[in-house]
């Protein structure tokens, strides 16, 4: 077969290839709601007094990002998780933190030809917990931001993507005490959202 027809195939392949990730690759833009849920590990386990910790609100997400091929796109959130609320059962008095993230992560995955892209999330974050009382020395700090999902570009309208999907930011409350150990805490929420892409 000659030579000049297989580089003209090759590179007619590549420049294909090139067009495809490149069509799928560019900034994104967009918001999320969901529900919001805690595991406080164990936080008040060890109180005399028999206290309860619930997540009271929706989470709220704004999301931009950038996809840099079918696989792998580098995405930055901030995260509004509402209200967490710790409740003395014996008085009904109440201790309330408003946790917010701001976390950046890879977001991988890979986007099939019919719209729909699985993906996971790992990355870092800071959280900032907003306590009503001073009751931690130190109510923000660092934490892990892991999560899973499924998001849709109808052909319809491909600048618009649906998801759904799974996050959580795992962090430490140090504790001062010399009793108590430092207590694992997840928040984490299940969510709807919708991005833009440029």
């Amino acid at each position: 077969m000659n030579n000049k027809f297989i580089l003209s195939i090759a590179m007619m392949s590549a420049f294909a290839a090139n067009n495809v990730m490149a069509a799928d690759g560019g900034f994104y833009l967009g918001g999320a709601i969901g529900t919001t849920g805690i595991d406080d590990g164990g936080l008040y386990k060890d109180s005399f007094i028999p206290i309860s910790v619930d997540a009271e609100d929706e989470t709220y997400k704004i999301i931009a990002g950038y996809q840099f091929n079918r696989i792998v796109a580098l995405e930055a959130q901030y995260t509004n998780y509402g209200d967490v609320v710790a409740k003395n059962a014996l008085n009904q008095s109440t201790y309330t933190w408003s946790p917010t993230a701001f976390s950046i992560s890879a977001n991988l995955g890979y986007t099939f030809d019919n719209g729909i892209r699985p993906f996971g999330i790992i990355g870092l974050s800071t959280i900032d917990l907003d306590q009503s009382l001073p009751v931690l020395d130190d109510d923000s700090g660092e934490g892990i931001r892991y999560g899973f999902g499924v998001e849709y570009t109808p052909k319809q309208a491909k600048n618009v993507s649906f998801r759904l999907g799974y996050e959580a930011d795992a962090f430490v409350i140090e504790s001062d005490s010399a009793l108590e150990n430092d207590k694992d805490l997840v928040i984490d929420s299940f969510y709807l959202g919708a991005t833009y892409n440029f």
